[in-house]
């Protein structure tokens, strides 16, 4: 499970003295959403904290937004315009649930969590795509989108792979200094091998599961969810399914064709959700969902939890304890968008390993809001326990 509870980077300020605040604090955006927190910013940029902890907000001057737009870093639909008092755009707001990534890319930590690992290589892949030669040493990693926003500074060009290095390295480690002309491939790029290679050099699990797809295979392929989107590369790979992250607010579930007939035949999904794909002699079953929402293993968990996310947890695990009195949990696929748990074991628990886990959800994070108070455990548990 990601060793992971609370982002440090939120709670300090770094902050450019020349840069003047994009946003007062204790606006009230059109959409009721207040500032509470000027968090960090930069020449063009800056980032804030809603009022009540749910949303990440950044903005952007025009300058640089607009930029991102029309060089593909993100769909126009992401960015709302904010008006100064003169009647003038001033600023593009780009609004993320507080349960994601949204920093600086050297802020970026991954502390022993995979998921967040193949997270920075998906989102770096993703930018890399989008220009070869674009520096991302000082870009805005944003986990909604899947992508490294550049901020186009005329700071020395970092190799890729030092990028990934560094949010994989510790709190007070050296950081990777090294260019693509250090390295003698005069590139220092991101590859599944040197992926691999990095995480053992920080004692973590690599890859061992061959992806089912492939780094810039078009999404249109498998479903019509995000046209013209393609695959950034796996978030997770498990025998029973594997998960997908695109360069869109989209990601993709493959599951093996064993483990979504089991999940069919218990009725826990119906086969007309979801795509059949061939690959080779082998045919998996593929499904669209919102990258808004929690899809992850629950001993490897990334997504940040706010209050409504633990009692959606404790809903979908009394719904699946119902149905499947013996299956584990601890390991199981949680589909947040579609209120369910996916177990992998269909034997071997009980109530008592699920009130385990979600004390465990709840006292260890990793948190969007929190730690939460003792209440919030205790309605949980209720619950989970319920008849």
């Amino acid at each position: 499970m990601a060793g992971l509870s609370v982002n440090e980077s939120l709670f300090v300020i770094d902050m450019d003295d020349t840069s003047p605040s994009i946003l007062p604090v204790g606006e009230i955006l059109p959409d009721g959403i207040k500032i509470g927190v000027d968090r960090d910013r930069g020449e063009q940029f800056a980032f804030y904290v809603s009022e009540d902890g749910r949303w990440d907000i950044l903005a952007a001057r025009p300058v640089l937004a607009e930029r991102w737009v029309a060089e593909g870093y993100l769909p126009k639909r992401a960015l709302q315009i904010h008006i100064d008092e003169t009647g003038e755009i001033d600023c593009y707001l780009l609004i993320s649930p507080s349960s994601h990534i949204l920093l600086r890319m050297t802020d970026a930590r991954v502390y022993s969590s995979r998921y967040y690992a193949h997270l920075v290589a998906t989102t770096i892949w993703s930018s890399r795509n989008k220009d070869h030669d674009i520096n991302l040493r000082d870009g805005i990693l944003c986990e909604l989108y899947g992508v490294v926003l550049p901020t186009y500074t005329r700071t020395p060009k970092f190799a890729d792979i030092t990028l990934l290095n560094n949010a994989l390295r510790g709190q007070y480690a050296e950081e990777d200094l090294r260019r693509p002309s250090d390295f003698s491939d005069g590139n220092g790029g991101l590859s599944r091998m040197t992926f691999n290679e990095s995480l053992r050099k920080v004692e973590m699990e690599p890859d061992t599961i061959e992806p089912y797809f492939h780094t810039g295979e078009l999404v249109d392929d498998f479903v019509q969810m995000a046209p013209g989107s393609f695959i950034t590369g796996p978030l997770e790979l498990r025998k029973e399914y594997q998960i997908f992250a695109t360069d869109s607010d989209v990601v993709l579930l493959a599951m093996s064709a064993k483990w979504a007939e089991e999940l069919i035949e218990r009725k826990l999904l119906l086969n007309m959700d979801l795509k059949n794909v061939q690959l080779g002699r082998e045919m998996i079953k593929v499904m669209a969902l919102s990258r808004r929402q929690a899809l992850e293993a629950f001993d490897n968990r990334h997504f940040g939890v706010t209050q409504q996310d633990v009692y959606d947890i404790a809903l979908a695990l009394y719904r699946a304890r119902r149905k499947m009195p013996e299956a584990s949990f601890k390991d199981a696929l949680y589909v947040h968008s579609l209120g369910l748990v996916l177990p992998v074991r269909f034997e071997g628990g009980d109530r008592g390993e699920d009130v385990q886990l979600l004390r465990e959800v709840i006292t260890t994070g990793p948190f969007a809001q929190g730690p939460f108070l003792t209440d919030v455990l205790t309605t949980a548990i209720a619950i989970v326990n319920s008849n």
